[in-house]
């Protein structure tokens, strides 16, 4: 490589450097965002240099292949330097990294933590989608011992309906339907006007108010998951897209219908310590009970009621929630 093309590799690297850092600091889908960008780019190079070249449908691995060969013959790789194989709806791609033009990016992200997502399978996901009609999402391996990149490309699910935040024209909108974002001093204010007109109603507020907005996202998380376990993780990252905190399953009886779940940073928590809502320490959580709550009815299809057993406002490293099975009117799923 010459000194000018490595000059502009290393510029290429910078970019998506700068890119992933970009993406870990939206609120919203920041991996998402990035995914979108590489699987642009790699649409673009395919209209750029695959004129005339029609990627026929059939095999994954064979429509791969295709591409990289659109890619060889323009002098952008060398087709020979990828060895693919096709296992079932999946391809996996492996290559030397010393030979892969985004190996910075790839270390630099693994190394300051941020979020990678491999452009050359991004573009070879763009590829099947053009081909196929079919969406796909990818993961890398890397094996540092043997100086090794092993991807893999699959067929994925949709994304859940809240992951992304868009604005069109004057409106905000998250997934297409129109949103609004206010800030923690607005939903206090709504709080304390409910503890001034109706406080015996509280409790109940917060939690059918989190419950009832939980149920819809939820059954999507079913719809696209088979294990609890992944629906549960892909709530849990939307709960903390949304700013509510950070939950952590720590167990899970799906038989049972017996969860115990952790929320640390909770947005309930802060309101309560800035704002006169109670008088004496007390678990505060009762939004995220809910949502909780809607979370583990929809995913296990049965009534379950959490309780919050711990709490940051008393003092406790993090909320708690404990789940048991329900007869409770009004839970349902």
């Amino acid at each position: 490589m010459d000194e000018s093309a490595e000059v502009y590799r290393k510029i290429l690297n910078y970019l998506y450097l700068s890119l992933s850092k970009t993406a870990g600091k939206l609120p919203f889908s920041g991996r998402y965002w990035l995914e979108e960008v590489t699987r642009g780019v790699g649409q673009q190079v395919l209209q750029e240099f695959g004129e005339g070249i029609e990627l026929q449908a059939g095999h994954p691995a064979a429509i791969c292949k295709s591409y990289l060969s659109i890619l060889d013959r323009a002098g952008i790789l060398d087709a020979g330097d990828y060895r693919l194989e096709e296992e079932g709806e999946n391809v996996f791609v492996t290559l030397e990294r010393e030979r892969c033009v985004y190996q910075d990016f790839c270390q630099g992200a693994g190394e300051e933590g941020l979020f990678f997502y491999c452009p050359r399978l991004g573009a070879l996901q763009a590829a099947l989608k053009q081909a196929l009609g079919v969406e796909y999402s990818t993961s890398v391996e890397i094996d540092a011992g043997a100086g090794t990149c092993r991807g893999r490309i699959f067929p994925a699910k949709l994304r859940l309906k809240t992951e992304t935040v868009t604005r069109e024209g004057e409106l905000l909108k998250i997934a297409g339907e129109r949103a609004v974002l206010f800030t923690k001093e607005m939903y206090a204010f709504i709080l304390l006007a409910i503890k001034d007109y109706a406080p015996h109603i509280m409790k109940a507020v917060l939690f059918d108010a989190g419950y009832r907005s939980s149920r819809i996202i939820a059954g999507y998380a079913k719809q696209n998951y088979a294990d609890p376990l992944d629906a549960l993780a892909s709530l849990f990252g939307e709960f903390r897209n949304v700013g509510l905190g950070t939950a952590e399953l720590v167990s899970l009886d799906p038989g049972e219908g017996h969860a115990v779940i952790r929320c640390y940073h909770s947005m309930e928590v802060t309101i309560a310590r800035e704002y006169p809502l109670y008088r004496t320490p007390r678990v505060v959580c009762d939004m995220l009970r809910g949502k909780f709550s809607a979370y583990l009815s929809v995913i296990l299809e049965r009534p379950i009621i959490c309780e919050e057993l711990k709490c940051a406002s008393m003092g406790d490293d993090c909320c708690e929630f404990h789940a048991f099975p329900s007869d409770q009117e009004g839970v349902v799923w």
